[in-house]
């Protein structure tokens, strides 16, 4: 099955029922794509400030279950910006936090997705063999 067909079902289901009636393939296909859509085009502080931030504390699991370990534990690292407990599940919440992040959280969100970028593992690659894998 094609990537973008797979992620794009993963999230009309996403839309309809939510995060949690998701497949755990379907979380994975949605959380990556949206992860990676959201960092690539307007970075951490915008990531986490939309609707896509819902599944941050699930994206070092979604990257992990596709193999691509560096942006899992990128992944982690922006999710620790907000503390122990991770980036709050609701957006208005996330989003006000972001707002009020000093110069130390927008520098690491910075260093963040330079590694990001520079990361050699291919989440289209990877996703690919995963839904491979699967079908």
């Amino acid at each position: 099955m094609n990537t973008d067909i797979a992620a794009q079902k993963a999230l009309d289901r996403l839309a309809k029922v939510g995060f949690e009636l998701l497949t755990e393939h379907e979380k994975i296909l949605a959380t990556v794509w949206t992860f990676e859509a959201q960092v690539v085009n307007r970075g951490f502080a915008h990531y986490f400030s939309s609707s896509a931030g819902d599944m941050a504390a699930y994206s070092p699991t979604a990257f992990t279950s596709i193999g691509a370990l560096q942006k899992a534990e990128i992944a982690a690292k922006a999710n620790r910006v907000f503390g122990a407990g991770g980036p709050p599940g609701d957006q208005k919440t996330r989003r006000e936090l972001v707002r009020a992040f000093g110069a130390e959280a927008r520098s690491t969100f910075d260093v963040l997705e330079m590694e990001y970028y520079q990361s050699p593992e291919d989440v289209d690659d990877l996703l690919e063999t995963y839904i491979n894998k699967k079908i």
